[in-house]
């Protein structure tokens, strides 16, 4: 038995700005955690260690889960996966801002029996600063998450090569699946940690709903803000809630780590559909609220599911519940009319939908999925893709088209003629939102192996400092490599095309939300079916989703601009542009808006 005073902290850290101090001399992982603490790196010590957890906010990087107001899903699900393995203990959920590590161990005045980390690419640098200054203290860490689980060598390199206890150290490899968290708890119990877990269970039933987890305050969706009158009231009663049917992606997208992992650690796992449902339904167990009703299905492709999917549906369907959701599902599911007419009854309510590019040369070099079937209907890629997305809306659903800006066949001619304002001028007219996003080289997928390998990189070979203090680009925000000839080899005119598709599609925001709105009115879902009251709310829905997609104009200003002694990144790579056409091309604009 597991002593019953014991508690544990899952902590999902922040991304920080950390791409100023790249090429800086005598620069360590230790310095991250004296950088972030404001602290002297050589006083670290077992005295002095919880002031090294102290990270200043003011150089957080914020990214797409900050402004949509959205808790990580792997930190609430593993946080559950300990507090059932371990129902006598406590567990404490910390992100290091709404709830800091310092303050959790500060008020429990003990320490934790073990700290655990989930860790994507951008903020693993943070994982880092955390996990050294925790060994200073004697604090098991098993850190686990995307990243480490497709570079598990960067746990030895960054962390415990320069930490005191490096026993003290352990890495997840794959999902945190009950099997693994009950072995890794008996483990620390007997003061017996390995190296290395793997874990194979993407996602398992009854894994909600402990009640000896703390949870953290919810986001509030600032975005809100915006609407006159009622916005900041909106703001205050509204909340966006992450829940998964199931997981995993059998695709092998050349831009994605995901496809890195065995397949054994990565393949698609589905929870049972009353299990799901039975946890929907209670988070309305005493109604329907703006705090209960919004939304995301998290799975990388919801249409995978299958005949899995369709059943689940049919118990949304079939029951009380009235929700309205977002998920990511791919252009593919135009073509499904029995499933898209589910999906609008049970309350899909915005898709999110990786599109990547106008151009199919573009497509087939990230071997994306849907090429054979554009192919073989004939059509450009711009048609297939209005032909798919006009059929979704007739369904009263609305779509966030993802595109990557920075791929080998996009074009630059001037700062008026470009890929990113063709893919501007095509959402606009097809009246759908716009996520665009720098070409990014994630650790783990197949573009890292072979910029690595070619040079490519911008920021340094894996196992450098400046690869490390790079990874913070992984939330995608800016290029990590060398763009392509036909962009001028310059990150910064990345970086301009990505701002300015943007912007311009933000500016017709009102356009594209109150076309959601209607479609939305004219196709309601099954509750709207019953009453006005629930088919305004169907609609409500549309509009708020559309809105969210405004953030990424407020991530993008969030990132640009230089502020609180960090550079943005458009000062930072106007100053490190050599090309003298760009930089009088992109001069005035940079002083502008930087």
């Amino acid at each position: 038995m597991l002593k019953q005073n014991r508690y544990y902290v899952m902590y999902d850290p922040l991304t920080f700005k950390l791409m100023d101090k790249i090429g800086e001399e005598d620069f360590g992982p230790v310095d991250i955690a004296a950088y972030l603490s404001g602290m002297a790196a050589g006083d670290l010590n077992e005295e002095t260690y919880i002031d090294y957890l102290r990270f200043d906010i003011g150089k957080e990087r914020h990214g797409v889960l900050d402004h949509w107001a959205m808790d990580s899903y792997s930190c609430h699900y593993v946080g559950n996966q300990i507090a059932m393995a371990d129902p006598a203990s406590r567990v404490i959920l910390a992100d290091g801002k709404r709830r800091r590590l310092a303050e959790v161990i500060e008020s429990e005045g003990v320490k934790p029996a073990g700290v655990f980390i989930t860790s994507i690419t951008s903020n693993f640098p943070t994982a880092v600063a955390a996990s050294i200054a925790l060994n200073h203290g004697g604090i098991p860490v098993i850190i686990g998450g995307v990243h480490v689980s497709s570079c598990p060598e960067d746990v030895e390199t960054y962390i415990r090569k320069h930490v005191p206890h490096p026993e003290l150290v352990s890495l997840v490899r794959g999902p945190g699946d009950s099997t693994v968290i009950k072995e890794i708890l008996n483990d620390l119990q007997e003061s017996r940690l390995k190296k290395e877990y793997v874990g194979r269970v993407t996602i398992e039933d009854g894994v909600w709903g402990a009640k000896n987890l703390r949870e953290m305050p919810k986001l509030k969706p600032d975005f809100f803000k915006k609407l006159p009158l009622i916005g900041s009231w909106l703001a205050e009663i509204t909340r966006v809630n992450v829940i998964a049917p199931y997981l995993g992606c059998p695709y092998s997208c050349k831009f994605c780590s995901m496809s890195s992992l065995p397949r054994d650690q990565r393949r698609f796992t589905a929870r049972s559909e009353e299990d799901f449902v039975a946890e929907l339904r209670s988070q309305q167990e005493t109604g329907a609220k703006l705090s209960n009703r919004f939304y995301l299905f998290l799975p990388e492709n919801l249409i995978l599911g299958g005949k899995r999917l369709e059943e689940t549906l049919d118990l949304i369907i079939e029951s009380d519940l009235k929700i309205s959701y977002a998920t990511q599902i791919s252009i593919e599911i135009a073509e499904k009319d029995r499933l898209l007419a589910k999906l609008r009854r049970s309350g899909a309510t915005h898709f999110f939908i990786g599109l990547e590019s106008l151009d199919i040369r573009n497509l087939e070099w990230i071997n994306k999925h849907a090429v054979g079937d554009i192919k073989k209907s004939g059509l450009s890629v711009r048609e297939y893709y209005s032909r798919q997305l006009k059929k979704i809306a007739s369904y009263g659903i609305s779509v966030n088209g993802a595109f990557i800006l920075g791929l080998p066949y996009d074009y630059f001619n001037s700062p008026a003629d470009h890929s990113g304002r063709d893919i501007a001028e095509f959402c606009i007219e097809e009246k759908v939102g716009l996520q665009a996003t720098c070409l990014n080289d994630l650790p783990g997928s197949e573009n890292f192996t072979e910029s690595q390998a070619g040079g490519a990189y911008l920021y340094g070979k894996q196992g450098s400092m400046d690869y490390l203090l790079g990874l913070c680009t992984g939330d995608l925000a800016e290029t990590n490599r060398v763009p392509p000839d036909s962009l001028k080899s310059s990150p910064l005119i990345v970086s301009y095309m990505v701002w300015d598709a943007i912007h311009r599609v933000c500016s017709k925001l009102g356009r594209i939300s109150l076309r959601a709105a209607r479609d939305g009115w004219r196709s309601p879902t099954k509750n709207g079916e019953l009453g006005i009251g629930e088919r305004l709310r169907d609609s409500f829905g549309a509009i708020a989703f559309q809105m969210g997609i405004a953030t990424f104009r407020d991530i993008a200003k969030s990132l640009a601009r230089s502020q609180n002694g960090c550079r943005g990144y458009f000062e930072r790579l106007y100053d490190q542009e050599k090309n003298a056409d760009v930089r009088a091309m992109l001069k005035d604009w940079v002083q502008k808006v930087g």
